[in-house]
């Protein structure tokens, strides 16, 4: 694997680390602020929303600032945030520091993903993008778990710090990464919203937010739901993060199957595949019965994030930044909709309300793919 690109999967890795590690110390953090987990839960929202607006907000900007260049200031202020969220006093400190984290990310995200197109071979990119998107694996099996481990050892606290420190440590790698050279621009800067009338355009973001909805909500309180069913520690809850994190790694290898079979066709038949598994994920009455189930939505998400990113990224080449600046915007907008919406349903009606919500979202999901005029 080229340089350049561990160098995009570490900074995956850690940036999806930041807002994914709450999920498992959710209930420490909620009982140490005296509250319940749904409302420790607006933090997650709160890193959601800052990463939303913020790649909304600049992601067209990109282009013009460097991509290469914006992520360097982006890892700075993402590693800061996070390491000042674990002296939070209260969960509203909390919040706070979470929406300054995802702001940093807001940038980050969009900017590795444009210059993982810029540098993939023509023909190739489905297999650099998921060489990439491995990040997300390394954070989900790797990190998140031993975040995990560490807090039941240190604590919450001393975990966030480690994580933001670890955040800062890889800026020096992306000072390394090559200068990126944007084909030349035949139309004005692009608009904030103007991917969404590109051809596609509209379906394929409508597809992202109800994946990510469903994805994100559903995360920030599965584990809480574990550890009160089944009577887990954090460093157990973390084995959902892990099994995720092997099953999304694994369907890597699988990723030629994509172009073979068609983007088209694929998508439509994993994002069934998912809505079946999540209908069924609360339904298990052991851990051990849930944690495969977990593997299988794992993988199956690994397919859907890589078809969609691969789909955007080739709506406008010359403005890759303001297209996966406004699809980071809609991630992370939808993942601030799902940690608030599933939290009420989680509250209401235990963890078979976010399951059945999700499932539903993805049904919907496939009924979008039949609107797509052109193959992705």
């Amino acid at each position: 694997m080229p340089r350049a690109l561990i160098t995009l999967l570490f900074c995956i890795a850690l940036i999806g680390a930041n807002g994914m590690i709450l999920s498992p110390v959710l209930t420490d953090i909620a009982s140490q602020f005296g509250v319940s987990a749904s409302v420790v839960g607006r933090a997650i929202a709160a890193y959601g929303l800052g990463t939303g607006l913020t790649a909304l907000w600049l992601g067209r900007s990109l282009d013009n600032f460097g991509i290469v260049r914006a992520l360097r200031y982006a890892m700075l202020v993402a590693g800061l945030s996070e390491a000042l969220s674990g002296l939070a006093t209260g969960w509203g400190m909390l919040v706070g520091l979470q929406f300054m984290a995802g702001m940093g990310a807001g940038v980050a995200l969009p900017a590795i993903y444009a210059i993982t197109g810029a540098l993939s071979p023509k023909g190739e990119e489905s297999r650099y993008m998921a060489r990439v998107l491995l990040g997300w694996s390394v954070s989900l099996v790797a990190a998140v778990p031993l975040g995990a481990a560490l807090s039941d050892i240190v604590g919450w606290r001393i975990m966030l710090g480690l994580g933001g420190a670890l955040c800062l440590a890889l800026v020096p790698m992306v000072l390394t990464l090559p200068v990126i050279s944007l084909p030349a621009r035949t139309t004005p800067k692009m608009r904030r919203f103007k991917p969404l009338l590109l051809p596609d355009g509209a379906t394929l973001y409508g597809i992202c937010l109800l994946f990510m909805i469903s994805f994100y909500g559903l995360y920030a309180y599965i584990a809480d739901y574990a550890r009160n069913a089944f009577t887990l520690g954090s460093t157990a809850a973390g084995l959902i993060a892990l099994v995720y994190g092997v099953g999304f790694g694994m369907a890597s290898f699988a990723a030629p199957l994509i172009d073979r079979l068609g983007r088209q066709t694929a998508l439509r038949l994993v994002l069934l595949l998912a809505a079946v598994l999540l209908a069924l994920i609360s339904v298990p009455h052991s851990f051990a019965l849930m944690l495969p189930l977990v593997w299988l939505w794992g993988a199956a998400n690994h397919f859907i994030l890589n078809m969609i990113v691969v789909g955007l990224n080739a709506l406008a080449p010359q403005n890759r930044g303001a297209v996966m600046g406004l699809y980071s915007g809609t991630t992370y907008i939808g993942a601030a909709i799902g940690a608030v919406i599933m939290g009420m349903l989680y509250e209401s009606f235990g963890f078979l309300g976010p399951t059945i919500a999700a499932s539903s979202m993805h049904i919907l999901a496939v009924l979008l793919t039949f609107t797509l005029a052109r193959k992705l």
